[in-house]
């Protein structure tokens, strides 16, 4: 493997690993979280087309890291979860954990702090964003995204997506240089991810430059795309 090679593959082993720090699950529903933000999802389930996904900020994230209340360590002690609690459930029950932190980290204030900051009110803004989704957006449980390898490149595939570079992409320049093939829908991406996860050397002996015949015999469908001087 070149060293160019290389560097696209550590890139895409770095990228398809998931940056939440922690995951809870409820009935039907999935909480992931790191220091600065929640994930909330209701997970696919037979009959329904479209599914709730809500998102938090830390408030405590703001600068503020000597609130210790709104560690997510500690927020989630005081939420006190259960395996059984639904989508709603454990929305409120965080918003709770986070309103009695609020209180807490304003109350243990002294009065000049409280002179200082007079806008301490904004530790009290919890709010989730809220939407529906079509369902075959949300990534099931247990279909985490991982990287495959190819005779001379390798590709991040996910649920939702996939992407793979050239092997001869140059990521050290200050302008690089590269070549991508990503997926064009969801559809695809789960296609291309049910023929690795069944067999995970089924590009074993397959270059890049014949991965276009590949995807076409296989009715995978992808675009291109190229840097802007390649």
């Amino acid at each position: 493997m070149t060293t160019a090679q290389r560097i696209v593959s550590r890139f895409q082993n770095r990228t398809a690993q998931s940056h939440w720090k922690g995951k809870f699950l409820g009935d039907n529903a999935r909480l992931r979280w790191d220091q600065n933000s929640w994930l909330l999802e209701e997970l696919p389930q037979k009959g329904k087309k479209t599914v709730k996904v809500a998102t938090l900020d830390n408030p405590g994230s703001r600068g503020w890291d000597r609130f210790s209340a709104y560690i997510p360590e500690n927020i989630l002690r005081e939420a006190n979860l259960s395996p059984s609690d639904k989508y709603e459930a454990i929305k409120k029950k965080i918003t709770d954990a986070y309103e009695a932190a609020a209180e807490m980290t304003i109350t243990s204030m002294s009065p000049e702090q409280l002179e200082k900051g007079r806008g301490w009110d904004w530790l009290r803004e919890i709010k989730w964003y809220e939407n529906n989704v079509f369902y075959l957006k949300i990534e099931p449980e247990g279909t985490e995204p991982f990287v495959a390898e190819g005779k001379d490149f390798s590709i991040k595939v996910g649920w939702t997506s996939f992407k793979t570079y050239s092997p001869d992409s140059d990521f050290q320049q200050s302008d690089p240089s590269y070549t991508i093939y990503e997926s064009t829908a969801p559809t695809s991406a789960r296609k291309l991810y049910q023929i690795l996860k069944a067999d995970p050397n089924a590009l074993k002996s397959i270059t890049w430059g014949n991965l276009h015949e590949w995807f076409k015999k296989n009715k995978i469908n992808y675009e291109t795309h190229f840097s802007v001087w390649h």
